[in-house]
């Protein structure tokens, strides 16, 4: 079997140049190929008018691009969705959300082909973890969003996976949406979020590179987090807020995100609300309440929207920075916890120019 090709999305720009060079081109043509990749939204080398006509010719024979194809499109009035297929037959789904007319798109990347954590509320679960996505196959989502919907202004790693079990990828990821030539976002445009996972917290706020993080704890006892995120069960949760305090102390008091996923009369109650009140008043945080979203394998429920409220009043008179987050997407199963890969879906015309 042939080996795959490089994927173009892996290589940052000076490692483009060194590419290029080894392969007898000029290594100039890395600064033009990074305008059509990013900026101009090209999906093939032949959509590069301004390289020779050669060169267009030779490079899909020695670099992929984009490297991954689109199974299935969904979209509606504010949420673009594909499920994306690599030349290994692995899939994972993205989504690009329009969170305001007058703002360019959201994205939500998967980092992990499916997801290994296990968490009760969450269909990425479903199939386990298969393999890791490289920092490439991260970006090449975004290229594809990207060339339906803008180009990004922001980025979260709220796909399939957990972000912190690939750390290193997810940091080469980063760097090309903060570089200048490639996306340029803004650090503080980028969230990666975690169920909890205690060293990779400390490890990414050694590399203090601005970004969001963004903590899913869905529940106030330990026994109770065990059941629902039986991945992030080796920590307790005084560990994890301890990691979380450290993030912030490393990172020049960057607040931490908690995601709390509402589940109807199982951690919605006001004693709930009171011990989360108690846990995170100390922290610089702020908690974003997510009622669940329905999920074909969970027995669980989603909150009516008076407890929400409850809930929500409750922590904010406690002093906690809190609000309930507007899922998008959940007409095409694209909101929070429901991505995931269906092979019984049927496939659609591909428009991913590879």
């Amino acid at each position: 079997m042939s080996q795959p090709l490089p994927l173009i999305y892996d290589f940052d720009l000076p490692e483009l140049r060194a590419w290029l060079q080894a392969h007898g081109h000029p290594a100039y043509r890395a600064a033009q190929l990074f305008t059509w990749l990013y900026h101009q939204k090209a999906l093939s080398f032949e959509e590069m008018t301004s390289l020779p006509a050669a060169l267009r010719q030779v490079l899909p024979t020695q670099l992929a691009l984009p490297g991954a194809r689109v199974v299935v499109e969904q979209g509606s009035e504010e949420t673009h969705k594909l499920l994306v297929q690599f030349p290994d037959r692995a899939q994972v789904e993205c989504v690009a959300m329009e969170m305001s007319p007058t703002t360019a798109p959201t994205f939500c990347l998967s980092t992990q082909v499916g997801c290994a954590m296990r968490c009760a509320f969450c269909a990425s679960t479903l199939q386990g973890c298969e393999r890791n996505l490289t920092a490439g196959e991260m970006v090449a989502q975004a290229a594809l969003l990207a060339a339906r919907t803008d180009r990004p202004g922001n980025v979260v790693f709220m796909g399939m996976g957990e972000p912190l079990l690939n750390l290193r990828h997810v940091v080469g990821a980063i760097e090309r949406f903060t570089a200048a030539e490639a996306y340029g976002l803004s650090p503080q445009r980028i969230t990666v979020p975690t169920v909890g996972v205690v060293p990779q917290i400390r490890e990414l706020a050694q590399l203090n590179l601005g970004v969001n993080l963004a903590v899913s704890l869905n529940a106030t006892r330990d026994e109770q987090r065990r059941e629902l995120m039986p991945g992030a069960a080796r920590w307790t949760i005084t560990e994890l807020l301890e990691a979380c305090e450290d993030f912030s102390r490393l990172t020049g008091g960057q607040p931490v995100t908690f995601a709390y996923v509402l589940l109807r009369e199982v951690n919605d109650f006001p004693a709930d609300a009171e011990r989360l009140a108690h846990l995170l008043r100390p922290l610089r945080h702020h908690v974003n309440l997510i009622p669940f979203n329905p999920v074909e394998h969970a027995l669980l429920h989603r909150p009516g929207s008076e407890r929400v409220q409850a809930f929500l009043h409750r922590l904010r008179e406690r002093g906690i920075n809190a609000s309930v987050r507007r899922s998008k997407g959940t007409d095409l199963n694209a909101a929070c916890g429901q991505l995931r890969t269906q092979a019984s879906r049927e496939p659609r015309p591909d428009k991913s120019g590879s």
